[in-house]
């Protein structure tokens, strides 16, 4: 179907009950698709998207995880298990859960720096690596990444190199999982106007927006429609990529 192109495919969500997740899953599901929408502690926030979702005429259940849990019968493989036994295989995967702690380095605990590295670098591996067992020929994989990659800021050491870590996933994995047909992005959004944003850095929106050659601020819609078009037909060539996603943002 032309205007919903993901039509009768599942789509699994990480961090779908706000922001940039949010516009995903909603996104995703206008496009026709099924969504697993997982969320990690905001419930009430998960249960309304879901029920947004499923205006578009598609099925949307939710799903709990604590994706900084690592372990074999927990956090992220056990996310996927519980998609697989209710609703299906999922065809998309978009790793999007992100945890932050913005602190120098020399202050940061190491229970603080694993948790970080638990729910943007190693659930994703977990679940792509539950992907790559279950997931059929034409299967799309989305990860989140950041342009704090490219961009260094002070106080983001341990978050940049979860990100970090994620871009040279994804370069690998195209190779690996390329022969399985399975395709596998990277979205590296700039600043976006999430809650995240609008609390801690909407002081500096001004400062950004002179930065940003298209004069605005980004809107998680803007990362969605992006997403929804790796995950459609028409991505089938695109693979191992990492595609800023910032209006042109240059410097933070």
């Amino acid at each position: 179907m032309r205007d919903r192109p993901l039509h009768g495919k599942l789509a699994l969500v990480t961090g779908a009950s706000r922001g940039i997740g949010a516009a995903i899953a909603e996104r995703l599901a206008q496009d026709g698709a099924d969504i697993a929408l997982h969320y990690g502690q905001h419930a009430a926030e998960a249960t309304e998207i879901a029920a947004l979702c499923t205006r578009h005429g598609v099925q949307a259940l939710t799903f709990q995880a604590d994706l900084a849990v690592i372990a074999e019968a927990e956090g992220a493989v056990a996310l996927f298990s519980q998609v697989r036994e209710k609703i299906g295989v999922p065809a998309i995967l978009v790793n999007n859960a992100g945890t932050g702690r913005f602190t120098p380095i020399a202050d940061i605990t190491p229970a603080e720096l694993l948790e970080v590295l638990a729910v943007n670098t190693a659930s994703p591996l977990l679940l792509a690596r539950e992907a790559a067992r279950h997931m059929l020929p034409g299967g799309r994989i989305v990860n989140i990444g950041s342009v704090i990659t490219s961009m260094p800021v002070p106080l983001r050491a341990v978050y940049a190199a979860s990100k970090g870590a994620v871009d040279a996933m994804t370069a690998v994995l195209a190779q690996e999982l390329g022969p399985k047909g399975i395709t596998i992005n990277t979205v590296a959004p700039g600043v976006t106007a999430t809650d995240r944003f609008k609390t801690g850095d909407a002081g500096r929106a001004a400062e950004i927006t002179t930065r940003t050659a298209l004069g605005r601020i980004g809107e998680p819609a803007d990362i969605a429609a992006i997403v929804a078009w790796l995950c459609g037909p028409n991505a089938a060539w695109v693979t191992g990529e990492v595609i800023r996603a910032s209006g042109g943002l240059r410097g933070l």
